[in-house]
């Protein structure tokens, strides 16, 4: 079998293990970390489970080519327990007034022109877009430059609903978008959780997977989807070695020759994918191998911005199912490194039954921080005294407001964990602070890589990072197609195994 150094225990690295695995190609993953997983991450803390990562999840539509791939990789293996399905994927509330995105879009329209008449033509023709936005497929079972002309014929005739629209809105943003809508709540719908200079075409997709059922949430959070791909890989005989942090590659011939970690010991890998944030990559193999167009991308943020989160936990001291899964709504303003916030983005964990003691409740708030807004969680974790206090200052500010649209949780919130960009990059190595990869943005065609580094013939890279916007779908096929394209260029086999 050949010798295969998969550098990061992320979605992607577990992937391109396992399918290393499926075709014959002994591997070991090499994780710093101390668990797999990568930013499918989740911990305890003070008797709750704290999800940092899934809020909904690409792939759970039999339908879409993913799917398949999810259940490869032993994700989903059984759809009616292991699928967490809700009626409407999110609730928003202004003043008062409260308007969901159904899975019903019939539904979804007769709600939104009850509350904005006023908007009928812009309303009716939202729902058309999400409608037709269905056709859209990721592709998943070949990387774009594997496929035969047959393949993608079938894949644009696939698509053929969706590619009209696609052309007309791709040059708009969010922002721009939203303002076609009188309504301040149909404004809120359109924004989501997401930074307003993506692209709308997210908008319409997003909504337009989660209406056929292909965005629902896996039972378990990402637990349940690093754990699966971990014993997956594990099962068909792979190694995994953790607390194994690279210190530097050396490359002689046009080949990584050797690994060094810093507990200095080393390997010399036959074969190499690097499935790590691509700054992290790079970094290992030097900047002078990065082509032009990933240098163009991290250099100009308005193409090419990246975004990140603060995320909250508040525990309750009562069960929360008497409050959406998800809700966005209106509030008095705070500030967060000097940028207004009018709103409180919520998730809620009542269908996540082990992410709390019995009789209790765990909610996270979502709060979007920009591109240019991660320097200054960088200069404040200097002053460690400092950077505690703006934590608990922002806290404090939720869990007023908090209280104030939850009135039954007076007296019952505690906070349990606060994570600012800087933690991401911390604990992930992520580039400031982002939890997915190079927003989608109208500015700049949709960045797909192709995995391969010019002057390394035995290297090949995964991740989210290859192809806008990341996530965890990406993160999935990027995985398995770098094994694809390990096994065309040195012909390990005649057919690429999809299945064990």
């Amino acid at each position: 079998m050949a010798k295969l150094a998969i550098i990061g225990g992320g979605i992607s690295g577990l992937a391109a293990g396992i399918y290393a695995q499926m075709n014959g190609i002994e591997s070991e993953i090499f994780e710093s970390h101390s668990v797999v997983g990568g930013q499918c991450t989740s911990w305890k803390r003070k008797g709750f489970h704290i999800d940092n990562c899934v809020h909904w999840m690409l792939g759970t539509s039999p339908k879409k080519e993913i799917y398949k791939v999810w259940q490869e990789v032993g994700v989903i293996q059984d759809p009616g327990k292991d699928i967490i399905s809700h009626d409407y994927f999110l609730q928003v509330d202004i003043d008062g007034v409260k308007a969901h995105v159904w899975r019903d879009l019939n539904k979804m329209r007769q709600e939104l022109l009850s509350i904005a008449p006023e908007d009928r033509k812009e309303i009716n023709n939202f729902i058309k877009l999400i409608k037709k936005f269905q056709a859209i497929e990721l592709p998943s079972l070949y990387p774009q430059e594997q496929m035969g002309f047959g393949q993608i014929m079938k894949l644009l005739f696939r698509m053929a609903k969706a590619i009209p629209a696609f052309a007309k809105y791709k040059k708009l943003t969010l922002d721009e978008y939203a303002k076609r809508f009188k309504s301040p709540i149909i404004h809120q719908i359109i924004y989501n959780y997401v930074p307003k200079q993506f692209y709308v075409i997210s908008a319409f997709y997003m909504y337009a997977m989660f209406s056929m059922g292909n965005a629902d949430l896996p039972r378990g959070g990402s637990d349940t989807i690093t754990n699966r791909m971990r014993d997956k890989y594990l099962s068909l005989g792979g190694k995994i070695s953790v607390k194994k942090k690279v210190l530097d590659t050396e490359i002689n011939d046009k080949k990584i020759t050797k690994i060094n970690f810093t507990d200095d010991s080393s390997i010399e890998p036959e074969y190499v994918v690097i499935a790590t944030d691509l700054k992290v990559a790079f970094n290992l193999i030097g900047h002078n191998y990065m082509d032009d167009n990933l240098k163009q991308a991290f250099a100009n943020t308005k193409t090419h911005p990246v975004f990140s989160n603060i995320t909250i936990y508040f525990a309750v001291d009562c069960p929360t199912n008497d409050i959406p899964t998800m809700e966005i709504f209106n509030c008095e303003p705070y500030k967060v490194v000097d940028r207004e916030h009018n709103v409180v983005i919520v998730n809620n964990y009542a269908d996540q039954p082990d992410f709390a003691p019995e009789g209790k409740g765990i909610i996270q708030i979502l709060m979007v921080q920009l591109d240019d807004e991660y320097q200054y969680w960088e200069n404040l974790y200097k002053t460690p005294e400092a950077y505690k206090a703006e934590k608990k200052r922002i806290a404090s500010e939720i869990q007023q407001r908090l209280e104030k649209h939850y009135p039954q949780y007076q007296g019952k919130l505690s906070l349990v964990e606060i994570c600012t960009p800087k933690s991401f990059n911390r604990y992930l190595g992520s580039y400031k602070g982002s939890y997915m990869g190079f927003i989608q943005t109208p500015y700049a065609p949709k960045l797909v890589h192709h995995g391969n580094v010019e002057g390394i013939d035995n290297l090949c890279l995964a991740g989210q990072w290859l192809q806008t916007p990341g996530g965890l779908p990406n993160a999935l096929v990027t995985g398995k197609f770098a094994i694809q394209r390990l096994i065309k260029r040195f012909h390990f086999a005649d057919k690429f195994r999809q299945t064990n």
